[in-house]
């Protein structure tokens, strides 16, 4: 009786880590905290990457992002930052952040445009990014020197 209620129990266990690792591949974003944010006069609405692991993947395989909406990159220090387009099917604006006040926005390409992997770099060190539909930043005059706060 044991060793069956021992059995059931392993398998309950594999079949959650599986439904889990299924998941998290099959919406990403699940994983990411949601937090609202202030870009300048604009309320935008993130999902927080505040460790390696969601920094790395970012926006891969997302295939649509709503309009007021992106994602927060929190970072622990201040340095110059590269972001790329691997796995990337949104063409986004990458808006550096130095200390709540933007550095510069640069413009990212979907991997499918681009066909080939492409970075984009901060003009300077920076310890926040936040990724949004590409225009946005312009449509809502987002630009150097505009604030960012939560």
């Amino acid at each position: 009786m044991a060793k069956t209620v021992g059995i059931i129990i392993i398998f309950l266990l594999v079949g959650a880590v599986v439904y889990t690792m299924y998941i998290r591949e099959t919406r990403p974003l699940t994983v990411y905290e949601t937090r609202e944010i202030h870009a300048g006069s604009q309320l935008l609405t993130v999902l927080v990457a505040d460790t390696a692991e969601k920094r790395t993947r970012g926006l891969m395989n997302v295939t649509t992002l709503a309009d007021d909406s992106g994602m927060f990159f929190m970072f622990p220090d201040l340095m110059l930052r590269t972001f790329w387009n691997k796995n990337t099917y949104i063409d986004l604006d990458v808006i550096w952040v130095r200390d709540g006040r933007v550095a510069g926005v640069s413009r990212l390409p979907a991997i499918t445009k681009s066909g080939t992997v492409m970075t984009v770099s901060s003009p300077e060190p920076a310890n926040t990014v936040i990724e949004v539909n590409a225009g946005w930043a312009e449509r809502n005059g987002i630009g150097v020197g505009s604030e960012i706060r939560e």
